[in-house]
């Protein structure tokens, strides 16, 4: 059965298939394209007799010197392809990962769809964690608070102007009814 994440990551990776593929017909026409543009003066028409005639006499006892111009750049236009196809190709090669939480609000919603908090006890939360910040200068959130009762005890003394005790003690009681729960799950 899929996850609603893994299908999000699922669908992302055929998206960029799709689009790595768009990229190589696109890197694909337009060598082509320049190749023609490089040649096809050659093949536009064939020179009369008279042309003929006159450019031996003119190259007879000359040095002739070739032109690699469009050598040089069809040599360079493969090699941009060659390359752009080989980066194209290690991409799509990489595992896709999914997205990480890096949003204290995000992780804390995914928090709290396990853990019965009410808002007001979450505000209350969130009033004991403004108060830490402001006492050692460190960022803390509610999380934190959750997780470690003695950054919540510290935040208690500065005694926060709108605290709800009655809404924290419920907080503390779920902590205290978790940690034993935990305990008689593991004996």
């Amino acid at each position: 059965m899929r996850t609603p994440g893994r299908q999000k990551t699922a669908d992302r990776v055929s998206r960029q298939n799709a689009s790595d593929a768009r990229r190589s017909v696109y890197c694909l026409l337009s060598t082509v394209f320049l190749v023609l543009c490089t040649f096809a003066p050659a093949l536009r028409a064939s020179p009369s007799q008279d042309d003929v005639f006159k450019q031996i006499q003119q190259s007879v006892g000359q040095k002739e010197e070739l032109d690699y111009t469009p050598v040089m750049y069809l040599a360079g236009g493969g090699t941009v392809v060659v390359v752009l196809l080989w980066l194209l190709n290690r991409r799509s090669q990489a595992p896709a990962r999914p997205k990480s939480l890096n949003h204290s609000g995000k992780l804390l919603k995914e928090v709290l769809k396990e853990v019965p908090l009410t808002a007001a006890e979450v505000r209350q939360l969130k009033l004991v964690a403004e108060s830490v910040q402001d006492q050692t200068g460190e960022h803390a959130s509610p999380i934190t608070m959750l997780l470690c009762p003695s950054l919540l005890a510290k935040g208690l003394q500065n005694k926060p102007a709108r605290l709800d005790r009655k809404a924290l003690a419920q907080v503390v009681r779920k902590m205290q009814l978790a940690r034993s729960e935990n305990a008689k799950s593991k004996t």
